[in-house]
């Protein structure tokens, strides 16, 4: 699998003040961002996946990562008029953005791909934004222990289709029209909005036609990324 990330948008796209802009870089989790649940993810992997299979999971997802990083890394953007949009960061209502940014600096130092990035950016002056319901978040987390606890986890990731199905109409919608608000109240005329998200997320299905929205990197689908299960998608 190839973002094809690191060729042909160092210019990217010509930002205007008369519009709104949002970037959408579909993502694939890694174990560093699972949390307390990474050690039972890993447990339900390993009891199904061989070693070599899990080995070369890992392989892809990093080349995935180094060149979403080469990419954005060429971007000719002002980042002091950015916004950073991630998925599964919580938003606490603080203007500080004390937890936020707490959480981000944790996953970072702890190997997460994503979290290194977003931190790239904040470092350049972009500015973070808690994106998610904390109420939905807890109810998604909880919802996968469940699964964990009873044995239906692997289940539950091998029947994708079914997945899908039942969190469209449900918690993932509500997770998608959650983000959706947050940039619709956030993202101002003139500013660049990059958000990082799942691939199963349909946050394009709740944005405003007059918010300009790129995939810089195109619409990954789930064929074309790793076989590594995401409790949050």
């Amino acid at each position: 699998m190839s973002t094809g990330a690191h060729t042909g948008l160092a210019a990217l796209y010509t930002v205007t003040d008369a519009m709104r802009h949002l970037y959408i870089i579909p993502i694939v989790h890694s174990r560093h961002d699972l949390g307390t649940l990474e050690q039972p993810i890993r447990d339900v992997k390993s009891q199904f996946l061989q070693t070599q299979t899990l080995e070369q999971n890992q392989r892809v997802l990093d080349t995935f990562w180094e060149e979403m990083k080469l990419g954005i890394q060429s971007w000719n953007v002002d980042y002091s008029n950015t916004l950073v949009f991630q998925d599964a960061l919580p938003y606490t209502g603080d203007p500080e953005r004390i937890i936020e940014h707490r959480i981000v600096d944790e996953l970072a130092s702890k190997g997460s791909a994503n979290h290194k990035l977003v931190k790239w950016l904040l470092e350049r002056g972009a500015q973070l934004v808690g994106t998610e319901s904390t109420e939905l978040l807890i109810k998604e987390y909880e919802a996968v222990k469940k699964s964990l606890a009873e044995g239906l986890y692997r289940e539950m990731l091998e029947s994708s289709d079914r997945r899908e199905e039942e969190s469209a109409s449900s918690l993932l919608a509500q997770r998608d029209q959650f983000i959706a608000q947050r940039i619709i109240e956030t993202l101002q005329m003139g500013q660049i909005g990059i958000l990082f998200i799942g691939l199963q997320h349909r946050v394009h299905d709740f944005l405003p036609q007059d918010l300009q929205v790129e995939y810089p990197f195109g619409r990954l689908k789930d064929r074309e990324s790793p076989r590594i299960f995401e409790p949050m998608a």
